[in-house]
């Protein structure tokens, strides 16, 4: 029995580390192709008009540094933070097709909490794969129609004053109610760092928080962190079995 147990767990081992190795591969090609035909636009649009255009190279590097520092940042914080969430392969997925914020992790998350899987385990990997797939080709296919057929009837509704305000908050009410469940899950933990949060929101006003929220994204996982290792220390929070 016991060498029968050790054969069965590493058949088992060896497929899914097999199924990492083909994601992983798969990921990367895909991520290397994805990144070619998006370069390919700017690159067709100034073979096109190379006649009309002039290159200001001092204006190009600066607009260049100035992205790179903010969104350099963001994607780090993002692979960081949305990565367990998502899995091997919803990760892949989810940076290639966009918009993860809004989508793709609300629906990696929903998936785990829907089935009661820890979101280590191997059928979370699976699971989440599944539902950031269906939920690509469910947007893709809408944005799809969209751009088809109610592009004019539609631009005029969702960029008119009525629905500003609610298009102007999305991220904030799906952050909010994704994020509502763990701060009551683990309040001892959550409870530090929604008051520094507040404390500077209060101290340096809404412009500053907009203006650098992907350094401070960073800062509050760093703080987060921190106050679990002290509150772990002293004995106020532990590890559940």
């Amino acid at each position: 029995n016991f060498f029968m147990e050790k054969n069965t767990n590493q058949g088992k081992y060896s497929a899914s580390q097999s199924y990492l190795n083909s994601t992983h591969r798969l990921g990367r090609v895909s991520g290397i192709i994805a990144v070619l035909l998006i370069l390919m636009v700017p690159a067709v649009i100034t073979f096109v008009y190379r006649n009309q255009i002039t290159l200001d190279m001092p204006k190009t590097m600066s607009a260049i540094i100035t992205l790179t520092a903010i969104y350099g940042v963001v994607s780090v914080v993002e692979v960081v933070s949305f990565c367990p969430f998502l899995g091997t392969g919803g990760t892949y997925l989810s940076f290639i097709t966009g918009n993860i914020m809004n989508t793709k992790l609300p629906v990696a998350m929903n998936s785990l909490r829907v089935n009661k899987l820890d979101r280590d385990s191997e059928e979370a990997e699976v699971v989440t794969t599944l539902a950031i797939g269906a939920s690509s080709l469910v947007t893709t296919f809408i944005l799809f129609l969209g751009m088809l057929f109610l592009g004019n009837l539609l631009v005029p509704i969702i960029t008119g004053p009525e629905l500003a305000p609610a298009f102007n908050n999305v991220t904030p009410a799906l952050t909010g109610a994704l994020a509502a469940p763990y701060f009551v899950k683990n309040k001892k933990l959550s409870i530090p760092t929604v008051i520094a949060g507040c404390v500077l929101y209060l101290v340096m006003g809404y412009s500053f928080m907009s203006s650098n929220y992907s350094y401070l994204m960073l800062a509050f996982i760093v703080i987060s962190f921190l106050c679990y290792l002290l509150l772990y220390k002293v004995g106020f929070v532990k590890e559940e079995k």
